[in-house]
């Protein structure tokens, strides 16, 4: 069992982490984290049954297509309304703006069809119109005028002072006309602003002018029950307190629902405008139903963002907080909540970091410590979709998580301790990421490897004999550390792995310990750097009187890409991290060939497939290296893309001697490279112009396929 002083530094680790997450909760910074997670709980609890009571009417694509772009006559608006109100609807509340008159001209008085519209909302006594809230007043425009066609718009029953609450105030507002205002039964606002581009809340009322006045949802629940005068008032926690038929609607400081939506889009029975008007709707459907006008056709309507994804119709917003208000469907997140949710952020914290310190099997402890932070989401999500409580998800859970993480970091203090005293200790001896891998896996610090797709970098200096007997020991050795001090220094910048030095030459390889995709492009990256590199060092050499000035290191590079064996082989007692195969053996020949060919880098047509179309290369040669059945093909890696024109050409005209050679025209081959090795000193197609006249003197016989068999490494 760990000791006391262990257990209560971790206790003090939860602690603070618990009021770190107290803090963060406070000053609302996690606030936008925790409405997207409320949204994920909606999601998971999944689509709810909508209340049958509650129909769309919708403008939709049919009705467009069949009555013209909007906006339409007003008559044909007042003969939707009269189709509603025969089909017995109860309310019918109207998601569109009436605030111009008809006009066929300035200056023109109301038309016959404002007043067809206005008598049809008369006869049907229960059309619930919407009007519009703007933030700021226009230029000119009185701020908090109040229009006399909303004077009875009013909230009826105020029984606190307006001064004791928090609920929005508008400076300006869009009326409907004063003869639509008239005959509408009651009128509510439709203007509602998103937050963090969702819209999860509703704001139930708005204060213009000193006066409250009601949300179109609000207002047709109300005329849909019959329930009397709107009352408002505040709770005991010093919140609005909003009653409608005596029943107190859950709001939040502003006055505001958050919105328990049903479902995505379509979720309400909807109703298209050109069945009612075609009358091709059952007897019955619209009965005894609020009903709310909106428009899904995009251009028309509005359109806002929900939980669920998605833009649905602003229509579908108003059917959805009528089904809260006459369902009860409440989120609840009162004072209780909020109490539930600060006692888990506090004892969350504390009850990981003890778990964490307090199981002897640290991975059991550690296991145990992530299922509880998890099971905090899945309660927050239970009660969710079984009570509709909203409970915080974030600040508690990452309480947990930093506790969790300083526990962890805490326990396992030592256990670093340890590992960087033997990674200071094997970096003597490996590379830097040997060594990060040995740490990562200890279990492969054993004999053995794995076969992994690998690229391999052979380079061997030319000119090392003639240069070594012009020099004494100590100054070829200085020579030595010079020039693989800075080519180590490119593989591993290249995020190659140094496999070994071998007299004056290198070995390297790419793709492990740690695995990348890229290899190939690694490894020709690294060549060229290495490539100008060495001029760099020549010309340092010759200004220091290192190297005589008519001699100068060169060096030969050979790159081959392929399936390769990787791991750690030799003895028992010691062992190397290495690669091995016929891959590998292959890229050693391939570096070879250098001299034949007279180049300074190759690289097999595996690599250079893997590298794509990243670098210049062009194909020098079908080769059948010693201790090999299968031809190769092997290309000179010239330069990195966008490679120069004068390159790009040189590798076009050599190309075309390759394509005359296999075509076995070695008189035009011949030419070719003749023209190559001459004007450019060119020293591949020196080479292969040679072998050409040979084949001119004496043909190869007829199964010959352009392969070149070598018979020395």
């Amino acid at each position: 069992m760990p000791g006391t002083r262990h257990l209560v530094l971790a206790l003090g680790l939860g602690l603070a982490a618990s009021l770190l997450g107290l803090g963060a909760h406070l000053a609302g910074v996690l606030r936008p984290v925790e409405l997207v997670a409320t949204d994920m709980l909606m999601r998971a609890r999944g689509p709810a049954a909508a209340d049958p009571r509650v129909v769309i009417c919708d403008i939709d694509a049919v009705s467009v297509h069949r009555y013209g772009r909007w906006p339409w006559a007003r008559t044909r608006i007042a003969s939707l309304i009269d189709r509603l109100a025969a089909g017995g609807a109860r309310v019918i509340a109207v998601d569109v703006l009436f605030a111009e008159p008809s006009r066929a001209g300035p200056g023109c008085d109301l038309t016959a069809e404002d007043q067809a519209l206005a008598d049809a909302m008369a006869r049907a006594g229960n059309v619930v119109l919407g009007f519009f809230f703007r933030a700021r007043a226009l230029p000119g425009e009185r701020a908090g005028t109040l229009p006399e066609s909303l004077a009875k718009s009013r909230v009826e029953q105020v029984l606190e002072p307006p001064g004791g609450f928090s609920i929005p105030r508008r400076q300006a507002v869009e009326p409907n006309l004063d003869l639509f205002a008239r005959a509408a039964a009651a009128q509510g606002f439709f203007s509602h602003e998103r937050e963090s581009g969702v819209l999860r809340h509703y704001q139930m009322l708005i204060d213009y002018g000193g006066s409250f006045f009601p949300a179109l949802a609000l207002r047709a629940v109300q005329r849909f029950e019959a329930a009397g005068p709107l009352a408002l008032g505040q709770t005991a926690a010093g919140l609005p307190e909003i009653t409608i038929a005596g029943r107190p609607i859950e709001t939040d400081e502003a006055g505001a629902l958050w919105i328990d939506y049903r479902g995505p889009a379509h979720t309400f029975k909807t109703v298209s405008v050109a069945a009612v008007l075609q009358g091709g709707l059952a007897p019955g459907a619209l009965r005894d139903k609020l009903v709310f006008v909106g428009a899904s056709e995009p251009g028309i309507g509005d359109t806002q963002a929900t939980p669920f994804g998605g833009e649905v119709a602003g229509v579908e917003i108003h059917a959805n907080v009528a089904d809260n208000l006459l369902s009860e469907h409440w989120i609840h997140d009162s004072g209780l909540q909020e109490g539930v949710s600060l006692a888990a952020l506090l004892a969350l914290g504390p009850l990981v970091a003890l778990l964490v310190a307090a199981v002897r099997a640290h991975l059991v402890g550690s296991l145990l410590a992530i299922a509880l932070v998890l099971l905090w989401p899945f309660g927050c999500w239970l009660a969710f979709a079984t009570a509709g409580w909203h409970l915080q998800v974030v600040s508690p859970v990452a309480s947990g998580i930093v506790a969790l993480i300083g526990a962890l970091r805490y326990q396992i203090g030592h256990v670093e301790q340890r590992a960087r005293q033997i990674k200071k200790t094997f970096q003597r001896f490996v590379s830097e990421s040997v060594v990060e891998e040995m740490l990562r896996h200890p279990e492969r610090v054993k004999l053995g490897g794995e076969r992994r797709q690998m690229t391999v970098l052979f380079s061997d200096i030319r000119g090392f004999t003639s240069i070594s007997e012009t020099l004494d020991s100590e100054a070829l050795v200085s020579l030595l550390n010079e020039f693989f001090t800075p080519m180590t220094r490119l593989v591993l910048a290249h995020g190659g792995t140094l496999d070994k030095y071998m007299g004056d030459a290198l070995m390297a390889f790419f793709g492990a310990p740690v695995a990348q995709t890229d290899h190939a492009l690694r490894a020709c990256g690294a060549a060229l750097a290495m490539r100008a590199e060495l001029g760099r060092l020549n010309a340092h050499w010759h200004e220091r009187g290192t190297l005589p000035p008519d001699k100068s290191l060169g060096i030969g590079i050979g790159i081959n890409s392929g399936e390769m064996s990787v791991g750690n082989m030799g003895s028992e007692a010691i062992f190397d991290y290495t690669v091995i195969g016929d891959n590998v053996n292959l890229g050693s020949r391939i570096e070879g060939l250098n001299k034949l060919y007279g180049t300074t880098v190759i690289v097999s047509e595996y690599t250079a497939r893997e590298a794509g179309g990243a670098f210049l290369l062009r194909e020098l040669d079908l080769v059948q290296v010693k201790g090999k059945q299968v031809p190769v093909a092997i290309y000179e890696l010239l330069s990195a893309e966008p490679a120069m024109p004068a390159d790009r050409q040189r590798a076009a005209l050599f190309a075309q001697g390759v394509a005359a050679y296999r075509g076995r025209d070695f008189g035009a081959a011949e030419a070719i490279f003749g023209d190559l090795a001459d004007r450019l000193g060119d020293r591949p197609a020196a080479a292969l112009r040679e072998r050409c006249r040979d084949f001119l003197r004496a043909p190869p016989p007829a199964e010959w396929r352009g392969v070149e068999v070598l018979t020395a490494k």
